[in-house]
């Protein structure tokens, strides 16, 4: 593979440059060809790579830059190379290394309007626009958690387009020598009963220097007299050293300058601080942390949540309040828990894929030369509700088939609430008279925008979807693939809710559950019937909680029946996992076939379930004896006897209850998202791009 780089500047102590360094070395041993195109190179050189320096004048920073990336543009054009990965943000780049937090979001939230009409800005955005729009091919490497939140909120980036790297920081890091800790002290003059903090940073600005002299200027006398602070940093230090001295603070404040012992530094430290106003990732956070030196870091920070989530230090939330972080900066140094967060981080150092970022980021740039990306999947489903049991797996499956890599897009007409960040959602924009029409029309849009974008398989979630090309496997022990795919969620015999509670039932009130986008197809006025029909006294301790979609005219019929009071209808605004908790028995009976239902999770989760053979799930029910199954056709004076069952008799209820926890705590039918994305993988693979898809009435193989 012969790769090229592209970035404006190479200089000692760079953050960006020091991450060019690393996947340059990974890239030469794996014995490929590497080429570097600079405009400036102020650092010593890499052996085994190619440079091309590449200067370019102007007056102003964003014309040098934009004549740079022409010239980088006009050389590879007469000397080819599979990819071109740029470092910094600019055109015709097949790969761009997120080390830059998103341009266009700062503009709009931290700068004044006046700013978006100066030549500066159209640059910068012109730039980040070539890379992320929404019609540009360039794949991201993205350093940090919500890199791709950020620009995809602004772009709307297609979710494949992003690759997640772990951090990259060196092994040595987490090194510690006691008489290097002493000498780093004694060159700053800080004794054994002060303190050294630290700020590491090239950027000044960016990374809040001055917001960290104000909070040192604010600690008390008593703190303050004691604490050094080292600002090691490539940066002009003038303006700074000027507000040190008005805070009356430069006698304790040392500019060393860029240095090449950071190791060295951090063993000799106390705390280090970092409460920069951007920053993408902040590398040197997770550096002190595993060296065992507390930190104090800003939300904004990319890699602040690995700092709180560790307990390694302190994290101050956004929007930024210089007195809170005062308050933490007092606290950073005086803690009572400076021992315990130090232990944290030297347990975090522990963790393999602090230091995976270089290899994990060449591995994709191998992929990518190589043409083995993997084509996006497609994911059906008409009208995706959370409490549709049709859909259960879906964004379960389609988040693991994203963790394994493959890019995800998910073609609908309706999508009741907030879809993953993850995937890509395309609402179809298609309307008909009739529910039929409007089905057939979507599965045609659908079929004609799998040939445009070259999707690799095909899955549906329910008929609308067609069989446009793979289906989702019946859930139901035949199709080999056991029901539960991917939820996972549900632990045996789970307690009853504090939904309860929430809804005044009482302790030995019988709440019957249904779930499923719409009721009435779910067989809710079957259960209205059969509750309904129960002597006073035992229709007195019903309750039903329906999660889903009713028409309003079925208020009448509830106060024909008495049951107005003791119905709760939730549309919105409720997980089927908190009905099937707050529950004590789960309803399933829908009026067709289903290939899908609650009744596994329910029996899991140690309810009873009433349900009727024409449900998939029906089978595992008798296998397990978790509640009662009817025959079919379906008898509403069978449905009648079995709901006056499961409210008188509390003890064959229980015994339902505890044969389904049981039935649930030893299934391996559980969580199988991961393994039916490992198929959907492998199909896609071995088809290879020359496979034609099956489409129209061609019956879809099933992933089982």
């Amino acid at each position: 593979m012969h790769i090229a780089f592209a970035i404006f500047k190479v200089f000692p102590h760079g953050g960006v440059p020091r991450d060019l360094r690393k996947l340059v070395a990974v890239c030469l041993a794996r014995g490929h060809r590497v080429r570097i195109y600079a405009m400036v190179w102020e650092d010593a050189p890499l052996p085994g790579a190619e440079v091309v320096l590449l200067p370019a004048r102007g007056l102003r920073s964003h014309v040098r830059q934009r004549r740079f990336a022409a010239r980088v543009a006009a050389h590879r054009q007469q000397h080819r190379v599979d990819l071109l990965i740029g470092m910094n943000k600019m055109p015709h780049l097949d790969v761009y290394y997120a080390a830059d937090s998103c341009f266009e979001l700062k503009a709009r939230t931290q700068r004044p309007w006046a700013y978006r009409l100066t030549p500066r800005y159209r640059h910068f955005a012109d730039f980040e626009r070539a890379v992320f729009t929404l019609d540009a091919r360039t794949r991201i490497l993205t350093i940090a958690p919500h890199q791709e939140d950020a620009f995809r909120s602004v772009y709307g980036t297609p979710a494949f387009r992003f690759h997640a790297l772990p951090p990259g920081i060196e092994r040595n890091r987490a090194a510690y020598d006691s008489d290097q800790a002493a000498l780093i002290r004694a060159e700053f003059g800080v004794g054994p009963s002060a303190r050294l903090l630290l700020f590491i940073g090239s950027g000044f600005v960016k990374k809040g220097l001055d917001r960290l002299l104000v909070s040192l200027a604010a600690l008390p006398d008593a703190v303050r007299t004691t604490t050094h602070l080292v600002v090691v940093g490539r940066d002009k230090a003038s303006r700074f050293k000027r507000l040190a001295s008005r805070l009356g603070v430069a006698e304790r404040v040392f500019f060393a300058g860029g240095r090449d012992d950071v190791p060295a530094l951090l063993q000799g430290a106390d705390g280090l601080a970092l409460p920069a106003e951007d920053e993408a990732a902040g590398m040197v956070i997770l550096e002190a942390a595993v060296a065992g030196v507390p930190v104090l870091a800003t939300a904004n920070c990319g890699y602040a949540p690995w700092i709180a989530e560790s307990g390694a230090g302190l994290v101050t939330p956004e929007p930024y309040d210089q007195a809170r972080f005062n308050a933490d900066l007092l606290c950073l140094l005086t803690s009572a828990d400076r021992p315990a967060w130090a232990r944290s981080g030297r347990r975090l150092g522990k963790d393999d894929s602090l230091y995976a970022m270089a290899p994990r980021a060449v591995d994709v740039l191998e992929r990518l030369a190589a043409g083995q990306e993997l084509r996006p999947v497609a994911f059906h489903a008409f009208h995706y509700a959370p409490g549709d049991p049709r859909y259960r797996d879906l964004v379960p499956v389609a988040l693991a088939c994203r963790e394994r890599g493959m890019a995800v897009r998910v073609y609908t007409c309706i999508w009741d609430g907030e879809p993953p960040r993850e995937v890509d959602l395309v609402r179809v924009p298609v309307a008909a008279m009739t529910m039929t029409g409007r089905e057939a029309r979507f599965r045609r849009w659908v079929d004609t925008a799998m040939g445009d974008t070259g999707a690799a398989c095909a899955i549906g979630f329910d008929a609308a979807s067609g069989m446009v090309a793979d289906t989702l496997p019946e859930t139901d022990l035949a199709s080999g693939l056991p029901p539960g795919t991917g939820a996972g969620e549900i632990v045996a015999g789970t307690p009853r809710g504090a939904l309860r509670a929430r809804f005044d039932y009482a302790a030995d009130d019988v709440v019957f559950v249904i779930l499923g986008g719409d009721l009435v197809d779910q067989g809710i006025e079957r259960l209205f019937v059969g509750v309904g029909r129960l002597p006073q006294g035992l229709r007195r301790r019903c309750r039903i909680l329906a999660l889903g979609r009713l028409p309003a005219g079925f208020g009448a019929g509830l106060r024909v029946l008495g049951l107005g009071e003791q119905t709760r209808v939730v549309e919105d605004g409720l997980f089927w996992r908190d009905a099937i908790e707050a529950g004590d028995v789960v309803v399933g009976l829908p009026y067709a076939s289903a290939a899908n239902s609650w009744a596994f999770d329910a029996m899991t989760a140690g309810r009873a379930v009433l349900t009727h053979a024409s449900v998939s799930e029906a089978a595992l029910v008798r296998e397990a004896d978790g509640g009662i199954v009817l025959e079919t056709p379906f008898r509403q004076a069978d449905c009648d006897r079995a709901v006056a069952e499961l409210v008188s008799n509390a003890d064959q209820r229980r015994d339902w209850q505890r044969n389904g926890a049981a039935y649930g705590s030893v299934s391996a039918r559980y969580g199988r998202a991961a393994e039916l994305a490992r198929r959907i993988e492998s199909l896609c693979l071995n088809r290879g791009d020359s496979q034609a898809r099956e489409v129209g009435g061609t019956r879809a193989p099933i992933l089982a």
